[in-house]
């Protein structure tokens, strides 16, 4: 999503928890792009797709993303389609979604898992703990740069318009039918505010 917080992203923390050699990434809400130079060299991702609703981004992604492993393509139709992703990174999104948006996407996004040699994962990073009033009195206290960010985005008219959504873990338990549920420190710089959830298909 446009309002995502510019940060560096750690591939590593992917890379042990899911010990796959070729990696095929669907970023869903890709916003203005997390991936630095670095990771686009490492040999293990094969592919990253960016997919966002704002098109707006596409000219902004398109600038900053020249190299052949990146695909933007945002038609998630098309994507659901070809189905060449193996790991779904969805990076600050899921606040700006209900649960049964949710519940749809999951099991859109996980369609045919089976058909992928070692299933299917899912990085649901960025999610808040906190009502966003009571996040954002706290924010300086842990994070002073990402503070002053929010704070100018609460006088932004689209922000303005997003509903947001506090999720408590409980609320992902309908997922264990199919995956893999591991909770595990958020992969933004926000640590102590926020959570990520691990998905393993099983």
């Amino acid at each position: 999503m446009i309002f995502k917080y510019n940060f560096i992203f750690d591939t590593k923390l992917i890379q042990n928890f899911i010990k796959n050699k070729e990696l095929k990434i669907l970023d869903f809400g890709c916003g203005t792009g997390i991936w630095p130079k670095n990771d686009l060299e490492n040999r293990n991702i094969k592919k990253i797709i960016l997919y966002d609703k704002n098109k707006k981004l596409i000219r902004i992604l398109k600038e900053k993303y020249n190299q052949k492993k990146v695909e933007i393509n945002f038609n998630f139709k098309n994507i659901i389609k070809k189905k060449n992703y193996n790991l779904v990174i969805m990076s600050s999104v899921i606040q700006y979604m209900s649960i049964t948006e949710f519940k749809k996407l999951i099991n859109i996004i996980s369609q045919n898992k089976k058909k992928r040699k070692r299933g299917l994962f899912i990085i649901i990073t960025d999610i808040p703990i906190l009502p966003r009033f009571l996040e954002f009195v706290l924010l300086p206290f842990f994070n002073l740069k990402r503070f002053f960010f929010v704070f100018t985005m609460i006088f932004n008219n689209e922000y303005k318009k997003l509903n947001f959504y506090l999720h408590k873990k409980k609320d992902f338990y309908f997922l264990k039918n199919k995956f893999k549920i591991l909770f595990a420190q958020n992969m933004h710089d926000l640590k102590y505010l926020r959570y990520s959830l691990f998905l393993k298909s099983k």
